[in-house]
């Protein structure tokens, strides 16, 4: 009695007899693994002495390709793979329509070795025995694919591809093999069903597994006339054999593949339409090319129709449905709708109402989904950053609705949209990352911490910036060369924005918050807030922070020194700059024009004209010029001091030195000569001055008719003019801290300012 082999299936088990088979090849055993379950049989010839069986299920079909069955009908001599010197099978078959449902169960005994997940035999004595590679172009004969389902629909999806090569025909057809690559090339030029039908016609029947290869190929090398004109071919042979040669739906999906790959997207509709006059129904694979060719044409409405034209006609979408859907929304850029779509898919996942009955893996699916969504989100978000318009507020509802569905991009993705922030009005977007990255992550890119202490400096936020190099010290990444630069250069900014408006208190804050944080102010930051001092006329400030300045090692400059001297000339402190002068020409520190013309003035105050006269050669000797600056404030000073007759001969020596006088020269001495009681010579140089067409201020006119009032001095209102309207002032000095702290987007704050901050930083202890 022959012994059994009993193989478990969906339905029971199956008792298998064991059959003796003469085999005449060899064949190898490959799995890959991708989107589609595909089975490659290659027939081979076998001669058993008992009697073949099938055994067949309605879970699974048969999707043959050329002539696999000759006859429905098996006996002794039964078509199927072979490769083993000893096999045993059993099979049955039930025809259903085009396809043949049936559950293959293989048993066999052998002594071959095993490889992984398939078997490599090698017949010793066989000399054409055949070996093939997996990513290979060479095709057996007689090859037969099977795709697996996932339900009762009769359709066919994306799963794993398995592919059982062999090299023997059925019948007469002899043993051979094709080489892909070689017949695609032969029909390299072929524009034709002719042309084909030229290169082909001593070929015999190739399966259309050869047919489906050729055709990606040729879309892979963006010649679509040949793949055309290969199913043109194919068409043609169909009419002529009967049905038994012609292009079924794999053809027609490598088509549509090929098609994409070469942007041919006009022939789409043509092999629609061609696949609905030969009767061959679309699956969700072909739904799926669709939509990848509708958004590469940048219709992403149209794609995601097709969705919902895959649902209507009673299909089951795959998860490269979803993906595509979801990639559908990327193009459009629109990242809460693609958001919006996966949620509502994650819900019905949840609920159990996608992946019943399918051989996918949908828990790795949905992971891989969830990833990508993430990924679209980012994409989308960096998108709207890049463009010229402010999209920011877009960003951070998009951030805010990922939060509320749970979904979190990583660090990279963060620091990625970080860098894509280089307007001024992404400074907001930027923050938000960044407050984001430190609360959910332990690390953080230092070239990313200097991109956003560089944006906020951009957009004015320099507290901000500030804020961020704070962190650094504090929590890492420790600073390296940019980060010092360029919080610096903010520093300096503000620096500069206090010297010009007068803030003086700010500047010694930023410099104790400089020291505060490690950072060494040099000579520029010093001389701001020297400079600060000397217009808001605080020469106390100014003498404490030149002598911290010297305390610090940092060597006062020409600039330190006028800042000083201009301070305590305005605090009327002349011996004190004397001596500052002195002390800067015994350091070496040379004199410039701006320092020559502070103790011009301090003499003048002084009633020291022959220091004044000093100061004129020694300016002479160093080629520094005196211009009607120098002037303007020797004749301030005399007017300031009721030395009137001083200043008029400076005023005539300036012009002998064919220097101009300008508006401020007039109106100081005008005033200074209507004060002295000289009204009528100010009325003549009032005249003087509009004769040289110079706009002279109200506060000139007024002194002229107030002191001709006063001493009784007779003038031509007529001749004098219209009063002119007041001037604005250009630049006003602001004393207290509230003023800049709109500027510096800085919160106000209700502590008031220490006169010892002058005198030493003010560290902050805990």
């Amino acid at each position: 009695m022959q012994p059994l082999s009993v193989w478990p299936s969906k339905g029971g088990f199956a008792a298998v007899p064991q059959l003796h088979f003469e085999v005449v090849s060899s064949s190898f055993l490959s799995t890959r693994n991708r989107r589609r379950k595909k089975w490659s049989l290659v027939e081979s010839v076998c001669h058993g002495r008992n009697t073949g069986f099938l055994l067949v299920s309605s879970n699974s079909r048969f999707s043959c390709c050329g002539v696999c069955y000759r006859s429905i009908k098996l006996d002794s001599k039964c078509e199927f793979l072979s490769g083993f010197s000893s096999l045993k099978l059993v099979l049955f078959c039930e025809p259903k329509k085009s396809y043949v449902s049936a559950s293959v169960m293989f048993a066999w005994s052998m002594e071959q070795q095993e490889i992984g997940n398939g078997l490599l035999v090698e017949e010793p004595n066989s000399a054409d025995g055949l070996l093939v590679e997996t990513e290979s172009d060479i095709v057996d004969y007689r090859s037969v694919h099977r795709v697996e389902d996932t339900g009762d629909n009769g359709n066919q999806v994306e799963s794993k591809e398995v592919e059982i090569i062999g090299e023997r025909g059925v019948g007469k057809q002899k043993s051979g093999r094709v080489d892909v690559k070689a017949l695609a090339q032969s029909l390299w030029h072929a524009k034709t069903a002719g042309d084909v039908e030229e290169v082909l016609k001593d070929m015999g029947e190739l399966p259309p597994q050869v047919h489906s290869s050729m055709i990606r190929g040729f879309g892979k090398e963006k010649r679509t006339d040949c793949a055309m004109a290969l199913v043109e071919w194919l068409k043609r042979k169909k009419r002529e054999t009967g049905g038994v040669i012609g292009p079924n739906l794999f053809v027609y999906n490598s088509l549509l593949g090929a098609v994409k790959q070469s942007q041919k997207f006009g022939e789409m509709d043509r092999i629609m339409n061609d696949m609905a006059e030969e009767g061959v129904n679309p699956n969700v694979v072909t739904y799926n090319t669709l939509m990848a060719i509708y958004i590469e044409q940048g219709e992403g409405t149209k794609a995601l129709n097709i969705l919902e034209e895959i649902q209507k006609k009673g299909l089951t979408p795959s998860a490269v449905s979803y993906s595509q859907a979801l990639l559908a929304y990327r193009r459009m850029e629109d990242g809460n709708g693609a958001l919006k779509f996966f949620v509502e898919l994650r819900e019905k996942y949840l609920k159990g109402e996608i992946g019943k009955g399918d051989d996918e893996n949908w828990e790795n699916e949905f992971v891989k989904l969830e990833d990508f969504i993430i990924r679209i989100c980012y994409q989308v978000m960096r998108r709207w950053l890049v463009k010229d318009e402010n999209l920011s507020t877009n960003v951070l509802k998009l951030l805010i609705e990922m939060d509320k569905a749970g979904l979190q991009p990583g660090k990279a993705e963060y620091e990625r949209l970080v860098w894509a922030c280089t307007h001024e009005e992404h400074y907001v977007v930027a923050k938000e990352l960044y407050a984001r990255i430190r609360e959910r992550h332990d690390e953080i890119s230092l070239s990313v911490c200097n991109h956003l202490i560089w944006l906020m400096g951009k957009a004015k936020k320099w507290w901000a910036a500030l804020e961020v190099y704070e962190d650094l010290l504090d929590k890492g990444p420790k600073p390296n060369n940019m980060s010092y630069e360029l919080v610096v250069s903010h520093f300096n900014i503000l620096l500069s924005a206090a010297r010009k408006r007068g803030i003086w208190r700010w500047g010694v804050r930023l410099l104790n918050k400089m020291e505060e944080k490690g950072l060494k102010p040099g000579s520029r930051e010093w001389n701001a807030v020297l400079v600060a001092c000397s217009k808001a006329s605080e020469y106390n400030a100014a003498v404490q922070i030149f002598k911290r300045m010297v305390e610090k090692g940092e060597k006062p400059t020409i600039i330190s020194y006028g800042a000083l001297l201009s301070a305590l000339e305005k605090g009327k402190l002349y011996d004190e700059a004397s001596r500052v002068w002195e002390h800067m020409l015994n350091v070496g520190v040379e004199p410039n024009l701006y320092a020559y013309t502070i103790m011009a003035s301090i003499f003048t105050a002084q009633g020291k004209f022959n220091l004044v006269e000093l100061i004129f050669r020694e300016m002479a000797s160093s080629r520094i010029e005196p211009t009607v600056v120098t002037y303007n404030a020797i004749i301030s000073a005399c007017g300031r001091n009721g030395m009137s007759s001083a200043a008029y001969e400076w005023f005539h020596r300036m012009k002998v030195q064919n220097i101009s006088p300008n508006e401020i020269t007039y109106e100081m001495l005008i005033e200074a000569l209507a004060k002295d009681g000289k009204p009528r010579l100010a009325y003549d140089l009032y005249l003087r001055a509009q004769n040289e067409e110079l706009n002279l201020s109200s506060k000139a006119y007024d002194a002229i008719l107030e002191s001709s009032q006063v001493y009784g001095a007779t003038i031509d209102l007529t001749v004098l003019g219209p009063r002119p309207p007041d001037k604005k002032k250009k630049v006003v000095i602001r004393k207290n801290l509230s003023n800049f702290c709109h500027f510096a987007d800085v919160p106000r704050r209700s502590k008031p300012f220490d006169k010892m901050e002058i005198y030493t930083p003010q560290i902050e202890r805990n």
